[in-house]
């Protein structure tokens, strides 16, 4: 993803243009992992740290142009900084690759990373499955037991959500015996 000045926002083109990113000439890492192979019936979401230092995906390892002749790119040196969460496809036959542009935000040294990923009998080192986070109509409240109504924050109990439907039915009830 490049960040337009004439537009000031990404363009949806750039996000989505494979031939756009292949071209790019700005830095680019590689990274392989392995989650369980049960991990991906029906999909799950992972965490996992990348290490501190990437094997460059233009000439891996080797030195390059593109990576200054290293052979590496740096990730940022904290680590929740350098943490990622992605959802993997519900069949992991044969591996996928994703590639995360500006993984690290807009402003860190790596432009692309392609994280390669294939089911395992274990996990990589670093690489956990999380619970994917609650739609947000339906979050609660911490230590509350109410709901939330379409998500505004009204507060209403199982009797005032029946009252108000009931309410409803009777308009619409009146409405359509005209």
């Amino acid at each position: 993803m490049r960040h337009t000045k004439a537009m000031g926002r990404a363009e949806l083109g750039q996000l989505v243009d494979r031939e756009d990113l292949d071209a790019s000439d700005g830095p680019r890492g590689r990274l392989s992992i392995a989650v369980p192979a049960a991990w991906t019936r029906g999909g799950a979401d992972i965490e996992f740290a990348v290490p501190a230092r990437v094997s460059c995906a233009r000439c891996d390892g080797g030195g390059c142009d593109g990576c200054a002749r290293s052979g590496a790119h740096r990730a940022p040196a904290e680590l929740a900084a350098r943490t990622l969460r992605l959802r993997l496809p519900a069949d992991l036959t044969g591996g996928a690759t994703f590639r995360l542009v500006r993984p690290f935000g807009e402003h860190a040294p790596l432009d692309q990373l392609l994280v390669e990923i294939r089911a395992d009998s274990e996990a990589s080192p670093g690489v956990r499955r999380i619970a994917p986070p609650p739609p947000p109509a339906l979050a609660r409240p911490a230590g509350d037991g109410g709901g939330r109504l379409f998500g505004l924050g009204a507060q209403l109990s199982a009797p005032a959500v029946l009252a108000t439907l009931a309410a409803i039915a009777a308009v619409v009830g009146l409405l359509l015996g005209r």
